[in-house]
Order: structure tokens, then C-alpha cells, then sequence
């Protein structure tokens, strides 16, 4: 019998990654193929040519294809980009028995209650996230049959453009491709960096990428909250070329060669050579500290809005667990360091699961194998409450 095939698209503003794993028989992941292109069409999570995008990601499912040796049929896809908004909703119900014994069905009218909220015209909702309940203002996973009067449930609601959903649907429509569920990105790498007990002590996840940074926050647990920055490695990129005046290929080659996100007094007068290290006539240094004050500065921006946007649901004592930092941008050097310093936690650079091959266990590549195990476990079916309900909005969409 042939094996069981799981593919997933991550569509980024810098990258477009698409993964195809094979089932082994212990339900473990196999990558049998990998597609990885520059994206083009996208700028700070936002699709600005639809058709340059489409060819990014024809091309580059056709890559995995034919490393794999298999076609796919369907793929979990990955979300991503400033249009996304979270809210929290919260949905009562009375406690109905005569013995005030929480039942099943309280329980059902208070989820269906929190599920009240529709998205503005022209937004879709994409996942309704359980949070827990409380019973009478005190928190309890599992309520059913305890004692009491008031039940509460709250989910965090996520939203997104229309449009932007049903473009990635016909881009990946127009492959005949099926798409099972969209994924938020940030829950996909999320789960991928995080273990059980750091999201219980509570753990925040910014995955920084090259036109934008997700982040997730978990709290006893649960997702407490979501959002998307338009800022990400990008920006440093941009900075460094407008601020040394240098082209923006070296700018990015310092960036991820030389730089640090924070200045270090022993690199004071340490140059970087742009070009043939000094042998060739034309080529130029860079002041390490100078470049460093750049970087610095954008990181340091980056984490300071971060921590703004999430107010006082932040704090050492609600995220023992610190900030795991994860994507394509948490490679700069002593990223982790910055990020410690500008939100008052522990940080360091997120780990994938050691079944992942070294060559896979990049950050740049989280969110990919996010999808690949939504898909394996069909957890995204769980956390989106109402999947037959998106799919009856944007069906219309799908060209085939």
C-alpha cells in the first residue's frame, strides 16, 4: 500500500518553503521533498502582485514534486501578515440543573455564546481557540459535573482580509491543489519551538521573519494571544543599506555575515571589508560598531513595540517560561541578547523536535513543519471550531 503523503506551502514575505512528507508506519514525519524560492509578489506580508506570487508558488510545490518523486494533492497552508486581528470573546451560560452540576450542554451554549462575534465586512474568521472556562470566576479546564452558577468561555477569535484568503485560495486552487485548513503561522511555528510545560509557565513566541514578525503568547497553557508586527529582518537590511550607503545585496550579506543585534565594545574598532577583504582596488570597510548601532536600534524597536502591544498581559511572572525566538531573523547574531534586554525576560533562540533532521532544523523553517504536524495530528480541525463554515465562504473561490 503506498504511503500516506502530507505536504505543506509556507507562503513568507522573503521565502516560499513547501515541505512533502511521507506517513512512516509509527506516524512519524519523513521529508522526501523540499521547495524553497525567493518570494516574489509580497511586501510586508501583504500580496502586491498576485501573479509574480502564483509563479513562486507553482514553482516551487513543483521543486518539492519532483524531489519527492510523487504529486500532492492537497496541502495545509500557512497564514501570515498585518491583516491578521485577534479578540478575545467570552460566551456565559447559566448553570441549567437543579443540582447546579455544570453539564454538557452548559458547557456547549457557553462556546456557542463566545462564538457570537462577526468579523467586519470584508474579513473572514479564520480560528475560534478554546481558552479555558471559569465556573463562578475561577478557572477550570474541564467543568463538567463540578457545582455552580455562572459558566464562563472565552476563545481567541482570529480574523483575516477576504481578499487576501481568497487569493492564496486560487493560487493554490490554480495548482489543483486542495487545501485541507489554513494555519496561523505564528501557531504553527509556535508548537514546533514550545513544549507542553513552557506554554503551562506561560512562553511567548516571535517568529521574525523578513517583512513581518508573528508572535504568540501562551498562557497556563492556552493561546492568550496573537498578532502580527509589520517589521522583520527586511527592515534591518534596509536600514544598514540607507544608513552606510551601500548596496542593498551588502547590506544583507553584512547582516547575516558580520552583524549583531546588540553593540559590543570589544568590536569598537573592528572593520568590515565589503568586497575582497581589502586586496582589491574599490573595496571599502564598514565600522563594526557603526553597523552594529543600526541593527541594534531596528531590534530594539522591534521588541519595544512587541512588548507595547501585548500591555499587561506581558510579564515576568505570567511568562516564566521567557520568549522563544524563532524564523529566518532570529539567526542574527545575539538577537537573543536584545530581546532579553528589551523585554525584561529570559530569551533565547527556539529548538526544533531532534526527530528533525540537522539540515531541517533551521529556524527559517518552523512554521513548515508547524503545518506538517497540524496535518499529522488534524489538530487544526480541533482549534478551528467552525472549518465547514469557512470553507462554505470561500468554496466560491476554488477554481476547480
Amino acid at each position: 500500500m503506498a504511503s500516506k503523503l502530507l505536504a505543506a506551502v509556507d507562503v513568507g514575505t522573503t521565502k516560499t518553503v513547501v515541505f512533502i512528507s511521507e506517513v512512516t508506519p509509527n506516524r512519524r514525519l519523513n521529508i522526501i521533498g523540499i521547495g524553497e524560492r525567493k518570494t516574489n509578489g509580497m511586501r510586508k506580508g501583504e500580496i502586491i502582485d498576485l501573479a509574480a506570487l502564483k509563479e513562486t508558488v507553482h514553482r516551487t510545490i513543483h521543486d518539492a514534486e519532483q524531489q519527492a518523486g510523487a504529486q500532492v494533492s492537497a496541502a495545509y497552508l500557512s497564514l501570515t501578515g498585518y491583516h491578521l486581528r485577534g479578540e478575545r470573546s467570552i460566551g456565559m451560560a447559566t448553570v441549567s440543573g437543579s443540582n447546579r452540576c455544570v453539564s454538557a450542554n452548559d458547557m456547549e451554549r457557553a462556546r456557542q455564546e463566545a462564538k457570537h462575534r462577526q468579523p467586519a465586512e470584508g474579513r473572514i474568521c479564520i480560528s475560534h481557540i478554546h481558552q479555558p472556562f471559569f465556573l463562578d470566576d475561577e478557572m477550570r479546564e474541564n467543568p463538567l459535573g463540578m457545582t455552580g452558577k455562572r459558566l464562563e468561555a472565552s476563545t481567541w477569535d482570529i480574523d483575516a482580509s477576504e481578499k487576501y484568503v481568497r487569493d492564496l485560495i486560487h493560487i493554490t486552487g490554480a495548482y489543483s491543489l486542495y487545501v485541507p485548513d489554513l494555519i496561523v503561522s505564528s501557531l504553527a511555528s509556535g508548537r514546533m519551538v514550545t513544549s507542553e510545560a513552557m506554554r503551562r509557565h506561560g512562553v511567548l513566541v516571535a517568529d521574525i521573519g523578513g517583512g513581518t514578525t508573528d508572535y504568540v503568547l501562551y498562557r497556563k497553557g492556552y493561546v492568550a494571544s496573537t498578532g502580527v508586527l509589520p517589521i522583520g529582518g527586511d527592515h534591518i537590511t534596509n536600514d544598514l543599506s540607507l544608513g552606510l550607503r551601500i548596496k542593498h545585496e551588502d547590506a544583507e550579506s553584512l547582516k547575516c555575515g558580520s552583524g549583531s543585534a546588540i553593540v559590543l565594545e570589544e568590536e569598537a574598532k573592528s572593520k568590515i571589508w565589503i568586497g575582497g577583504g581589502g586586496k582589491n582596488i574599490g573595496d571599502t570597510f564598514i565600522p563594526a560598531h557603526a553597523m552594529n548601532q543600526i541593527i541594534h536600534a531596528r531590534v530594539d524597536e522591534l521588541f519595544t513595540i512587541l512588548r507595547s502591544k501585548l500591555g499587561p498581559s506581558f510579564s515576568r511572572e505570567e511568562v516564566a517560561a521567557g520568549v522563544v525566538l524563532t524564523g529566518g531573523t532570529a539567526q542574527l547574531r545575539n538577537i537573543e541578547q536584545a530581546a532579553a534586554q528589551a523585554l525584561g525576560v529570559d530569551a533565547r533562540v527556539g529548538e526544533l523536535p531532534n526527530w528533525i533532521s540537522d539540515k531541517l532544523a533551521r529556524p527559517q523553517y518552523g512554521t513548515a513543519h508547524g503545518l506538517l504536524d497540524f496535518a499529522l495530528n488534524d489538530d487544526a480541525g480541533k482549534q478551528n471550531a467552525s472549518p465547514e463554515n469557512l470553507w462554505s465562504k470561500i468554496r466560491s473561490f476554488i477554481p476547480f
